[in-house]
């Protein structure tokens, strides 16, 4: 980007770089009827909306005494629309509904092995553009998290990018551009999204490119809004059923900002994944994601032991302490792809 400093690129983002290359090799490569997997671009932005029938599944692989299990369920908004909830448990259960985050809670005196509970819901996502902000207080947006903080780099490179721009929306998009490419996209990695961390290293994954974006943004006082769940595969066509683990790989995070009177959503990390996103993921979300929570330092009911980062995949407790998430469970997302709008 013109304008921007030299930078060095560090052993992390070096790897994160080769990575990506490789990705890219793999998915032109031909599947079993010998036709090309084309890369996420412009046949994804026109799709209007898809309809999944989805199973949310927690097993447990160890038995244990006093757990408590938190399921998240999808939320329900503008965007998304959820019908035909079921849940399936073989331990009593609470649901617990909140205007952001919404969860199963499950107390029991100890766990077998196998399936714990599912949730099964069809979902209509609709692909999500920019809309008016109408009767929404944006100002608890300007709050940022523990993990979201400015230091005297970061500040020295908005103040470049910005200069002497006061448009919001222009300033968004500065700072869009500039943090994509700022930063490596790193996939197979768990990162708790760390705004100084992860623009000291340059690479990241969906919650560092946000955690990044959201600082800088509420630095210049413009409200940003943080939204987290599971990314579904692109190309429905040639992936009608499958699984996805619902883990901290797979986890999602986008955003929203709030300029002008309207609501404008971003996805910096698949912007910078897929060069045919890139323009469209400032201000446009593909419909091949499920939204299960809002916000960052979350507080559940009842109250878990400790904060969570982010809430898009089941926390469970025994004895009062965390489980360790693939020792002691896990989730999968089964999905089947039921419509797709054009």
């Amino acid at each position: 980007m013109p304008g921007l400093p030299e930078l060095h690129i560090s052993r992390r983002a070096f790897i994160a770089g080769a990575l990506a290359t490789a990705g890219a090799l793999l998915a032109k490569r031909p599947d079993s009827v010998g036709e090309p997997l084309a890369l996420p671009g412009e046949s994804d932005t026109r799709i209007e909306a898809l309809t999944y029938k989805i199973r949310y599944l927690t097993e447990f692989y160890t038995a244990d005494q006093a757990v408590r299990v938190w399921i998240p369920l999808p939320a329900v908004d503008p965007n998304q629309e959820i019908t035909n909830l079921a849940i399936e448990s073989r331990y009593p259960y609470t649901v617990n509904r909140a205007s952001d985050n919404s969860a199963v809670y499950i107390e029991a005196d100890g766990t077998q092995k196998g399936t714990c509970a599912s949730v099964r819901f069809t979902m209509r996502r609709k692909t999500t553009r920019i809309t008016e902000a109408k009767d929404i207080d944006v100002a608890r947006y300007l709050k940022l998290s523990e993990w979201e903080k400015w230091d005297e780099a970061i500040v020295k490179f908005i103040d470049m990018v910005v200069g002497g721009e006061t448009d919001p929306v222009r300033i968004g998009k500065r700072i869009y551009d500039a943090v994509v490419a700022h930063t490596a996209y790193v996939h197979q990695v768990c990162s708790r999204g760390v705004s100084v961390l992860a623009f000291e290293d340059k690479s990241g994954r969906s919650d560092d490119f946000h955690a990044m974006f959201r600082t800088m943004l509420v630095y210049k006082a413009i409200p940003v809004k943080w939204e987290q769940g599971v990314l579904l595969p692109y190309h429905p066509t040639l992936n009608k059923k499958g699984t996805v683990e619902a883990d901290c790989i797979n986890s999602h995070s986008w955003l929203r900002f709030y300029a002008g009177g309207k609501t404008i959503p971003v996805d910096l990390a698949e912007g910078k994944r897929w060069p045919g996103l890139r323009e469209f993921c400032f201000g446009g979300l593909t419909a091949n994601r499920i939204k299960f929570s809002t916000g960052r330092g979350l507080t559940l009911n009842p109250p878990q032991s400790e904060i969570l980062n982010t809430f898009s995949y089941t926390h469970a407790e025994a004895d009062g302490v965390p489980m360790t998430y693939g020792h002691n469970y896990r989730t999968f997302i089964k999905y089947e792809l039921l419509r797709k709008e054009v």
